[in-house]
């Protein structure tokens, strides 16, 4: 049996196909094992983390154990601290974060105006990652004082 050119062209033409279309599948199976492995990676770290977190809070006794009758009294510790010092910040935190605040807004405020007039592409990139700088520092800022609120709980 002899093949002329157009049919062994055609032949190898499948096979490269379906080799192609093996390979494919292949790879996506493998991609799709890894993006699977990773998502059980960072749940397994979230439920983790979730129980250190657990783990640190006092221990109290839900109502309901009690026996019937039982008054129960909420008792705050009024801002204190395990040494007896005032958590709350003093008036020089106050004035620190309010000279932060002016700052940044400066820095925003120049930024953005760098961006608006005609200067250089390195200049405006520049603008960008200290707008991009300041929103993550006070974002940032944000999400460390709702941990804390939370933590002090």
């Amino acid at each position: 049996m002899s093949l002329t050119f157009s049919e062994a062209l055609l032949l190898f033409g499948i096979l490269g196909l379906l080799a192609g279309g093996f390979a494919f599948l292949f790879r996506t199976l493998v991609a799709t094992k890894d993006d699977r492995i990773k998502e059980l990676v960072d749940e397994r770290d979230y439920y983790r983390s979730a129980a250190v977190f657990e783990r640190e809070l006092p221990m109290e006794r839900h109502p309901a154990a009690f026996p019937p009758g039982t008054s129960i009294v909420i008792h705050e510790d009024g801002g204190k601290d395990k040494n007896g010092k005032s958590s709350e910040p003093d008036r020089v935190a106050y004035w620190v974060l309010g000279i932060q605040a002016v700052i940044s807004l400066i820095v925003l405020i120049g930024s953005f105006l760098l961006i608006a007039l005609p200067t250089e592409a390195a200049v405006n990139s520049l603008a960008a990652n200290l707008i991009i700088f300041v929103i993550g520092v006070w974002l940032g800022r944000g999400i460390d004082y709702a941990t804390l609120k939370r933590k002090a709980k």
